[in-house]
């Protein structure tokens, strides 16, 4: 009886063993379906959450009320490219790093200036990607843009013109005003100021501030051109171009106003000596420039004028030079007053019809390189007496100052220009230009072209740049080959 209640007990046991092993899995089951729902709640709920903004992906801005977010500018990447030509490229210094940055912020501050009038509706940019080798800081760039246009936008640069600014902003660093960044319209002008024609008044320009670049002064009004027949005069400065004050322009954008269709009229404010201001009107024309005038004078002197130093140079000069010695010249005035230079092979080849050997030129900076004659020199021993002013510049202080050293003739006239250095051209992928100093050109006995430019051996002032006036300065080289050559 005893082992049958015993079997009863143990039968009942496991009975409410599995009773309560069932209740158990049902209030699991139920607890696991609610933690599912909970959990598959909160998923949900991430997956609503913004994605985390990638390192190089352009973070996306919510512009507040009474703002307008527009995208980076398109033509941006110049920025980019100009600055690895200048760090590549000039002769000196470019800032980079943090200094980069700043340089760009203060470029864009001298744009805007002091800036009154807010703009509505407000702009802010989406800054473009920037390349990996950026400055880490550079959106402090992108900062100052987006301040700058919330207090001042209706000064501001258009977007498309931030990149010219901001470049201009690196160049200012530098020091050097012969590298400058041309935007597409005034970089086709410029190429086409490096034909032999062109449509304008027909004058040799500089400017009147030449550490800055800026302002307009007549040097050389080409003979029987719109700038000579209108009265403008060497030393006339332009103070503006039909209205527009150009003192602060730099040279080659008031060259861009002062050029146009041939036929059509401009109107100069021109300053001469300490006179105001009155209005000139020139009718443009068609200029074909004279590359070469020579004559051979009746005191059997060769008299050449040499306009500049485009590529037909070299054969011009050499076929003049030919002509004189077939009639049997006795002397030679090479005139370069007024030549604004060109390029430096021509330069070298000019030089070298004078000079028969050794050095003509030498460079200095990233590109260090000496520049030797040719060996083809057709005139080397007949008296030699060299023209020059404040307009002949660059390739004509090569020739000149190779002429010096050597002392295979004599200079005669005023200062030159002092414009030394080498740029190179580059041109951008928006059809922007950059011109780059990469080097510095030293005369071969190592003066330093650039800055004070060279002394003549003869100085003669031209004091009156009137047409009808004597010139002095022409005089004084007839004279002195007239005296070398009856010298015993």
């Amino acid at each position: 009886m005893s082992n049958q209640n015993s079997s009863t007990k143990i039968l009942i046991a496991i009975i409410l063993a599995l009773i309560l092993a069932a209740l158990l899995c049902v209030a699991g089951f139920g607890l696991g379906f609610a933690t599912g729902r909970w959990a598959a709640s909160r998923t949900v709920e991430a997956s609503a959450l913004p994605r985390l903004v990638a390192p190089t992906d352009t973070p996306l801005q919510t512009a507040p009320a009474g703002m307008k977010t527009i995208p980076a500018p398109d033509n941006f990447d110049i920025f980019w490219e100009a600055v690895q030509h200048l760090q590549d490229g000039f002769a000196g210094p470019v800032p980079a790093g943090a200094e980069l940055t700043t340089a760009a912020i203060t470029g864009l501050q001298d744009a805007v200036g002091d800036c009154t009038t807010p703009a509505s509706p407000i702009i802010q940019i989406n800054p473009p990607r920037a390349p990996h080798k950026a400055p880490k800081d550079f959106d402090r760039y992108w900062k100052a843009v987006d301040e700058m246009y919330q207090r001042c936008g209706a000064d501001m640069p258009s977007p498309d013109d931030l990149v010219y600014v901001t470049v201009n902003g690196i160049i200012d660093q530098l020091g050097d005003h012969y590298t400058i960044l041309m935007p597409p319209h005034v970089a086709e002008s410029f190429r086409i100021s490096l034909d032999s024609s062109f449509e304008g008044i027909g004058a040799i320009v500089r400017p009147v501030d030449k550490e800055r670049g800026t302002g307009v002064v007549i040097a050389h009004p080409y003979p029987g051109s719109p700038a000579e027949v209108a009265g403008l005069r060497p030393g006339d400065t332009v103070v503006a171009v039909d209205g527009t004050d150009v003192r602060d322009m730099s040279l080659d954008e008031a060259v861009l106003l002062i050029r146009g269709p041939a036929g059509s009229d401009v109107v100069l404010s021109v300053r001469r000596d300490q006179q105001a201001p009155y209005d000139v009107t020139v009718t443009r024309d068609r200029i074909n420039i004279p590359i070469l005038t020579s004559e051979i004078r009746p005191d059997n002197l060769l008299y050449i004028q040499l306009a500049d130093f485009s590529p037909r140079a070299t054969s011009e000069m050499r076929k003049a030079l030919q002509g004189g010695l077939d009639a049997g010249v006795q002397g030679i005035i090479l005139d370069l007053r007024g030549n604004p230079g060109g390029r430096l092979d021509v330069s070298i080849a000019v030089a070298s019809l004078f000079i028969k050997d050794g050095l003509i030129v030498s460079e200095s900076g990233n590109y260090n390189q000496e520049h030797k004659a040719t060996g083809k020199a057709l005139v080397t021993d007949l008296p030699l007496a060299v023209l020059v002013n404040g307009g002949s510049a660059s390739a004509s202080e090569i020739v000149a100052g190779a002429i010096q050293d050597h002392q295979r003739g004599v200079l005669i006239g005023e200062q030159t220009f002092g414009k030394g250095s080498v740029q190179s051209i580059y041109n951008l992928s928006n059809g922007s230009m950059l011109k780059v100093t990469v080097a510095h050109w030293y005369t071969p006995n190592g003066r330093l072209i650039d800055g004070d430019g060279l002394t003549p051996d003869i100085v003669v002032p031209f004091p009156d740049p009137s047409p009808d006036a004597p010139d002095v300065q022409l005089q004084a080289a007839v004279d002195y080959l007239l005296q070398k050559t009856n010298s015993p």
